[in-house]
This record gives C-alpha cells, sequence and structure tokens, in this order.
C-alpha cells in the first residue's frame, strides 16, 4: 500500500437513510449526502461474513465483550478502508464515520483494534469499554498518565487500549496500558461526542439508493466499450476477480459475448480457478487458458523468492504465458477489457483508460471502470445478484497468486488456515533455498523475502526483533553465481575482464547460446574451449566456468561482458519458460523438451533481453570488482 495518496474516491453517506453514496444525491430520499470519512485513496468495501467474525472477535478481546455491537451493529453496513501500515490494516466505517482502525501486528501475529475518536465517544456514551477519565486539562500525544492523573480502571496487561475521557464524559484519545497502572497517550484529540444515526443501514437499502448512479456508470462504461474497441477483436482479461467480473459483464451489455482470458500462473488459489471455469460455463463464454503450468517452481531454485523489488515471477508465470496465448489465438490486432482501477496502485492511477502494451505490441488495453472505486464495483455486483469469487467471503480482499510478495502477512496467514498443503509445499522449497545460503529462518517467517531491498518501516521492525538486516541483505546479494573481476591498461589500449561461473557450464549448450550474441562462436571440445568473438571484443570460455574477455574500448567490453554472462546464465538456469521462443522474429528456437537455437538464428539478440534468467539473475547474482581507470 503506498505511504500517501494525491486522489481520493468521490464517496458520500446519506444521513436520512443512513447508507453509503457514490454520488451526492441520495436515490432514496433524493436528499444530498455528507462526504464519508476515510483516509486517502478511500477505496471502501464491504465487510463480509469472515471480516465480521474477525473484527468482533478482536474488539471484543481488546475492549470487552459489549464492545463490538457498539462499534459495528450486527446486520447494518460495515465498510473497510485499506490504510498505509507495515502489515495490513483496515479503517473500519459505520454510519459515514470512522469507528477505529482493524490491524495486524506481524511482530506478535496477532489482530489488534484501535478505537478512533468517534469509536470511543460511542463506547464512553454507551459504556460499553472501559474508560478512564483524565483529571488533568490537556494530554499531549506520547504522554505517560499515573494512576493520579486518572479515575477509572484499567487492564493489567500490557499494549492493551484505554479510551480517554475528559471531565465532561467526551472522549479525548486512547492510550496503551504499561502494565503497572501508567497509560502512554497514543491518539488525542480535542473533545468529541458521539454522531448516532437514528435509522438502521443495510446494503439493500444501499444499492437501491445508488441505482440510478450505477445505471449511468454502466452507460458510460458500455458506450465506452463499445467505441473504443470498434468491432475489433477482443477478449476479456478475467483473473476471477471482481473488477474482471464487473468488466466482463459490462462487455457483454455492450458488445455482446467475446471470449475470457485466464492466466493461471500456476500459484492460484484452487478455488479461484474453480471459479473461473464457473463463470466460462454459467455464461457460455469461450474460456482462452494463458497457462504458465510449473514454471513459477521450475525458476525458483535459481531465480530465489520474488520480490516487490525483484518480480521476475511476472515476467514468467503472467507475460509469457499471455504473449503465447494471444498470438496463437488472434492475429493482428487485439483489444483486451481490463478490470484496472486507479485506487488500487499508483501504477494503475497512471496509466489511461486505453494502452498499447510494451510487451506485446498488437495488443491494447481498454479499462473503462478505471475511474470506479471498489464500493463502485460491489454495489454494482450486488444490484447484478452475480455470484463472486468465494474467497472474498473468506477473509481475502485481492485475487491473485496466493504467495505473491505484495501480500501482507495477514494473508499468508490466511493462506495457512485455508490452504494448508500449499503453503507447507512452498515453505519447505523456500526454506531450502534461504538454508543454503545461510540465511536465517526468520527472513521466511517474517515475510522478509518479499524485498531484496527491506524498506524503512520493515529495517526498524527486523532490528526491533534481533535480525542482524545488514548481515542478511549481504549473505542475500553476495551469493554470485558469476563473480568478475575488471582490470585496465589504458596506455596500451588493453580492457580485461576475468571470471568463473560457479560449478561450471556445459560448453556444448554455452556455444548454442552465444549464437543468440551475433558473434563468430568456436567450439573445442578436445580442448575443453569456447571462444566468442565480437565486435572489438574476444572471449574465451571453458568447461569448468572460468572465462577471460578482452577488447580495445571499456564500453565495447561492458557490452561484450553483459552478452557472455548472460548467455552463461542461460546456458546453466534455462527453465523453459518459452519466452525466448514467443519474441524470437525469425522462428529460429524450438522447445521440446529441451531448448535448441537453429541455424537460422540471425543474432538479433531479442530473446537475450526476453529471457527472464538472463534479466533478473543478470541483476542479482552476478557480482562485479575492480574498475576501468580510463584515466591512467
Amino acid at each position: 500500500m503506498p505511504a500517501a495518496w494525491r486522489v481520493s474516491a468521490d464517496l458520500y453517506w446519506c444521513p436520512v437513510c443512513n447508507v453509503p453514496l457514490i454520488a451526492p444525491k441520495c436515490g432514496l430520499c433524493e436528499g444530498r449526502g455528507v462526504k464519508a470519512y476515510g483516509s486517502p485513496p478511500k477505496d471502501f468495501r464491504p465487510a463480509f461474513e469472515f471480516d465480521l467474525k474477525l473484527l468482533k472477535l478482536t474488539v471484543e478481546k481488546e475492549l470487552g465483550s459489549r464492545a463490538c455491537e457498539v462499534i459495528a451493529p450486527s446486520g447494518g453496513v460495515v465498510l473497510l478502508n485499506k490504510v498505509p501500515y507495515v502489515d495490513q490494516a483496515n479503517e473500519v466505517i459505520v454510519d459515514g464515520w470512522v469507528m477505529g482502525n482493524l490491524y495486524f501486528n506481524p511482530e506478535r501475529r496477532t489482530w489488534r483494534f484501535r478505537p478512533s475518536y468517534e469509536g470511543a465517544s460511542r463506547l464512553i456514551a454507551e459504556g460499553a469499554a472501559p474508560y478512564v477519565e483524565v483529571k488533568r486539562g490537556n494530554v499531549k500525544l506520547w504522554d505517560v498518565l499515573s494512576k493520579r492523573d486518572y479515575t477509572g480502571e484499567t487492564p493489567s496487561e500490557e499494549s492493551r487500549y484505554v479510551v480517554l475521557s475528559d471531565e465532561k464524559g467526551l472522549s479525548i484519545g486512547v492510550a496503551v496500558s504499561l502494565g503497572d497502572g501508567r497509560l502512554k497517550a497514543v491518539k488525542v484529540w480535542s473533545p468529541h461526542k458521539p454522531h448516532f444515526r437514528d435509522v438502521k443501514s443495510s446494503w439493500s437499502k444501499a444499492v437501491e439508493a445508488n441505482k440510478r448512479h450505477l445505471e449511468a456508470e454502466e452507460r458510460r462504461a458500455t458506450s465506452f466499450i463499445a467505441r473504443a474497441v470498434k468491432g475489433s477483436e477482443v477478449f476479456v482479461s478475467f483473473s476471477g476477480g471482481k473488477d474482471s467480473l464487473v468488466a466482463l459483464l459490462l462487455t457483454i451489455k455492450a458488445i455482446g459475448d467475446k471470449p475470457m482470458l485466464f492466466n493461471d500462473t500456476g500459484i492460484e488459489a484452487p478455488a479461484t480457478v474453480e471459479h473461473v471455469w464457473d463463470v466460462a460455463n454459467r455464461l457460455g463464454l469461450e474460456l482462452i487458458l494463458a497457462s504458465a503450468e510449473d514454471a513459477f517452481w521450475r525458476s525458483l531454485p535459481s531465480l530465489g523468492p520474488p520480490a516487490r523489488d525483484y518480480r521476475w515471477c511476472c515476467k514468467v508465470c503472467k507475460l509469457v504465458p499471455i504473449a503465447r496465448a494471444v498470438k496463437s489465438r488472434f492475429k493482428g490486432e487485439v483489444y483486451s477489457i481490463l478490470g484496472q482501477r486507479k485506487y488500487e496502485s499508483f501504477a494503475r492511477l497512471r496509466a489511461p483508460m486505453i494502452e498499447r502494451s510494451k510487451w506485446i505490441p498488437s495488443l491494447l488495453g481498454v479499462s473503462p471502470i478505471r475511474d470506479w472505486s471498489a464500493l463502485h464495483v460491489w454495489l454494482y455486483l450486488m444490484s447484478e445478484k452475480l455470484d463472486t469469487n468465494p474467497l472474498y467471503k473468506e477473509g481475502f480482499d485481492r485475487i491473485g497468486c496466493w504467495l505473491c510478495p505484495a501480500c501482507e502477512l495477514a494473508e499468508f496467514e490466511r493462506i495457512k488456515e485455508v490452504y494448508p498443503s500449499l503453503w507447507r509445499s512452498w515453505e519447505e522449497k523456500a526454506l531450502s533455498w534461504i538454508e543454503e545460503r545461510g540465511l536465517p529462518q526468520e527472513w521466511f517467517h517474517l515475510g522478509l523475502w518479499r524485498w531484496r531491498r527491506l524498506p524503512g518501516d520493515i529495517k526498524k521492525m527486523s532490528l526491533r526483533i534481533g535480525l542482524d538486516v545488514n548481515s542478511i541483505e549481504k549473505k542475500l546479494w553476495g551469493t554470485a553465481e558469476v563473480r568478475v573481476v575488471l582490470s585496465a591498461r589504458p596506455c596500451e589500449g588493453a580492457y580485461e575482464a576475468h571470471g568463473g561461473l560457479r560449478g561450471g557450464v556445459s560448453l556444448a549448450r554455452l556455444s548454442m547460446f552465444l549464437k543468440c550474441t551475433g558473434g563468430k562462436v568456436s567450439f573445442s571440445e578436445k580442448l575443453g574451449l569456447v571462444t566468442l568473438k565480437l565486435k572489438g571484443a574476444f572471449a574465451a570460455v571453458s568447461s569448468d566456468g572460468s572465462f577471460s574477455l578482452k577488447a580495445g574500448d571499456p564500453k565495447e567490453l561492458e557490452e561484450a561482458l553483459k552478452l557472455l554472462v548472460k548467455s552463461l546464465l542461460r546456458a546453466k538456469f534455462c527453465n523453459l519458460c518459452g519466452s525466448c521462443l514467443n519474441w524470437c522474429p525469425t522462428s529460429s528456437i524450438r522447445i521440446d523438451g529441451a531448448i535448441e537455437v537453429l541455424d537460422s538464428c540471425r543474432g538479433c539478440r531479442v530473446c537475450i533481453e526476453a529471457c527472464p534468467v538472463a534479466t533478473y539473475m543478470y541483476k542479482s547474482s552476478v557480482v562485479v570488482e575492480g574498475g576501468l581507470d580510463v584515466e591512467a
């Protein structure tokens, strides 16, 4: 979740009917709504059965058995709004007010609830949770209150939340118990009174109140789709999630039945795969399957766990199978209807409504619901009475790869509960990989594998629990498959690189991959040597993986070194993902149980740039020492 947003969804609340609105005017009472409270981007979603159960258990544990009915009354509309935090955190919104924050503490592996000013005020007014009356005037953030500063009972356990009130019974903040009668103020505000609503809220009322606005949004979206595709070939990218389900329905209404394309990454939740097939069968639509099969697991040993700043998985498991499926099924330009929304991420905020794929130039993505909030989507699905992916009701707010590094630890905890065997399989493979590199198991259990370079808040958390973060990062990046030493003698016009690939390489296989560089390749089995001659550079490689490279210019050496090292990595770690096959302009690559570069290869180097192994291992597993001192 980004730390800051400059955009926010325009969402409102009708104070008369007590329902959320996606436009200022209520369709039930015709009155004007007020702006709904919440942190940007205000991408509100409904709290479903599992969410409500989790909220109830957490609030009761934190504040007592009566507190939850005050915070989130049964049967009413409860919204969740994701907010920035070190792990998963949601504002809980009831009656148009933020009641508090439901968040997952990754260090203690437990859920917590901290009431906000409205939630705290309601708890005091109803006497539904312990609170203390502060005797002294102003309470500042981080003030420590002793027993003489307040009246009232406090919990004996450390870190429990306690509501603070002034002498008039108005909430002024929230503190945590220090366990010895002292309290530390962690949130403070001006005296606040509660704002109860007299009318009961419900989702059926919310749908009816927004019906006119939903119909208008539908007309805009279907009209946009019809204009954008203009009779061209079209398919709907269907992930199994709520947004792509809306995009699918809008497409059918706009231009009729069109094929669905599902990218099965090989790490999709079983419920998602089942839901995709169910939707296709129910609607009678063609399903194009872009399957990565076991590409993720084949790539894991060489590339390591994917990370937010090391997303090789997207190329291997998404781009490659999608490109293969699109090229196989469609000839020429084709439009893909997407369920992307701008409130999901900064990248999608910047993306236009129609965009040509930089990876598949013949593919144009169309995003008809780009400007919809999650509340728009859910209200529309409720109005259409469409069955959604069952995982939403199981506590998942996003649908996709179940071990995606973009997930929070709270999501992984839920995966362990719903799909324990899947998680155990991943855990075994990941732990094996980190043990080989001398990393502590905490690196996996705390989810630190989700970054190659830890962000500040995660690094602070790791240091608090005693992990040597610098040592971990050094081991992570210091485990090199290729080591290179550079040297230069500018006065003689000689620039050199000497190095080696750990564990050696098959020279016959290397010579095949070196064809793709466009250089002159020679292989002598008798001498155990492969040579490569490029413009201005010459390299020799032995079967033990050692190599030497010479060039007359530092730029030529740099370019030749990159080509040589990427070819070494491809020769040893190729996982048959098929990326090179997709992009070769001369169809000079064949994969049939093994990879073969044909003699028709003209050395355009497109496959080298398209190769995930070459791209990501070159960044993560190559150590270069020394330098080219051109001033010497």
